[in-house]
């Protein structure tokens, strides 16, 4: 009997030695990143953290995490055990406030505001520390200092470019007289790793696989030759930032024609490969790209097309995950589940065929996305060669992302390539888990690793 899915089946393979180029190309990044400067090639970025928390710190510590669209400050009350409290303040920012476009001090007077109504919701006037994610480029120079660059996201504000983070939110919190002290800088991926800790402090890599993918683990500073005019004891170890969306080249990475096809729609074609063939941005488009083939020879659908197939990036990730989450339910249930997700402009009807061949298109392409993050998790592993020389320690991985968390067995997938890769011995000892997001709670332990003394 003839495969109907042999051609998409074989464009989503991911064999072994592909698997192998893959964690090789990936080392090669890493090394190349941790030797030029993160001006000139943005990965690797050194964190200036040094410290990891034990799980057993106590007290209440400020975050602040901006990004495109949304503020939130929090106030992160440490228990102890892992545990933690948090009350927060959350403030959106339309594309059209004019705060994006007026001056540096009414954006920051603005933070400001949000960071005075949280700190009367939590009833305190005493000195606290503050850890920020700031997810806009900046370039750091240490774990509390850094210059911010252009923030893009719809973001111009005047004369923003080339002053210090630190020094533009302590100035407007002195306007408020607010006794709030930053104490660090950081990105959310080093933040998810940090936060991981607190619960698991055997905490060896934090990763992010949602819409967008990215990764942080611990590098010896003895290994970080960009780390100029900065001085360590021996051994000391720094977390870095891999920006390993923006890895991969045609080099190692098995790219087929759905993937071509993808970047060549895309607004940035030919930039963050690694993370087109993955991450949820773009697994709905890949889909829908892998079953308009089908649709096109009349396999699927009878030749018709369903309403959410007929523009480029409309058909969701959101989709394709409810698509493989119902696959052990019954017919009724799942034609009840697809009834709004799979709609067409005719009368016609989707039949159980069509179903097992569109989920069986997600999970061809949901396990090559596996097969990817167990390829970086493994690259990431082998840049810690101690990890490996162990014979008990565990390898522990938190990962955050709507991916990971929501995917149908996406922790197995990627648990079964790494026993794959590293064999029974080492597998056993990998301890891949959900991690709390890192923008608050991560940002927050910073913060109190690196309070004054």
């Amino acid at each position: 009997m003839i495969d109907p899915l042999a051609t998409v089946r074989k464009a989503f393979e991911f064999t072994p030695d592909q698997f192998k180029a893959l964690v090789d190309g990936f080392q090669q990044e890493y090394e190349l990143g941790l030797t030029t400067d993160s001006t000139s090639i943005a990965t690797m970025i050194p964190s200036y953290v040094t410290r990891l928390p034990t799980g057993y710190e106590k007290g209440t510590f400020l975050a602040l995490d901006l990004g495109g669209s949304t503020l939130r400050v929090s106030a992160v009350q440490l228990l102890g055990q892992g545990q933690v409290n948090v009350t927060e303040v959350r403030r959106t920012i339309a594309f059209n406030d004019p705060l994006r476009t007026g001056s540096y001090k009414a954006f920051f007077d603005w933070i400001a505001d949000a960071v005075e109504e949280l700190l009367s919701k939590i009833d305190t006037h005493t000195p606290l520390s503050m850890g920020i994610c700031w997810s806009f480029p900046i370039n750091q120079t240490d774990i509390s200092t850094g210059t911010i660059l252009r923030m893009g996201k719809g973001f111009e504000i005047k004369d923003i470019e080339g002053k210090d983070l630190n020094t533009l939110c302590s100035e407007a919190f002195r306007r408020k007289a607010i006794l709030v002290t930053v104490t660090a800088l950081m990105n959310d991926t080093v933040g998810v790793l940090v936060a991981h800790a607190y619960a698991h402090p055997k905490s060896r890599i934090g990763f992010i696989h949602g819409t967008g993918v990215n990764a942080a683990y611990p590098e010896k500073t003895s290994r970080i030759p960009k780390l100029k005019g900065h001085t360590y004891p021996p051994d000391t170890e720094m977390l870095i930032n891999t920006e390993i969306d923006i890895f991969g080249s045609e080099a190692y990475l098995p790219i087929n024609a759905f993937d071509r096809a993808l970047d060549a729609s895309h607004s940035q074609p030919k930039f963050q490969l690694y993370e087109k063939m993955m991450s949820g941005a773009y697994l709905g488009e890949l889909t829908r790209l892998a079953a308009m083939e089908l649709i096109q020879n009349e396999t699927l659908f009878e030749g018709n097309i369903p309403k959410e197939f007929e523009q480029p990036w409309a058909f969701s990730s959101a989709s394709t995950c409810q698509i493989e989450s119902i696959t052990s339910a019954s017919w009724e249930e799942q034609q009840e589940s697809l009834k709004n997700t799979v709609t067409f402009n005719n009368d016609y009807q989707i039949t159980q065929y069509d179903y097992s061949l569109l989920s069986e298109i997600a999970n061809i392409i949901s396990d090559r996305a596996a097969k990817l993050v167990g390829g970086a998790m493994a690259s990431l592993i082998e840049q810690q060669k101690d990890l490996l020389l162990s014979t008990n320690e565990p390898i522990v991985i938190g990962v955050n992302g709507s991916v990971f968390e929501l995917y149908p067995r996406m922790s197995e997938r990627i648990q079964a390539c790494l026993a794959d890769w590293f064999g029974p011995d080492v597998s056993k000892r990998i301890d891949i888990s959900m991690a709390i997001e890192g923008g608050t709670i991560g940002s927050a332990l910073v913060a109190m690793l690196y309070q004054p003394r």
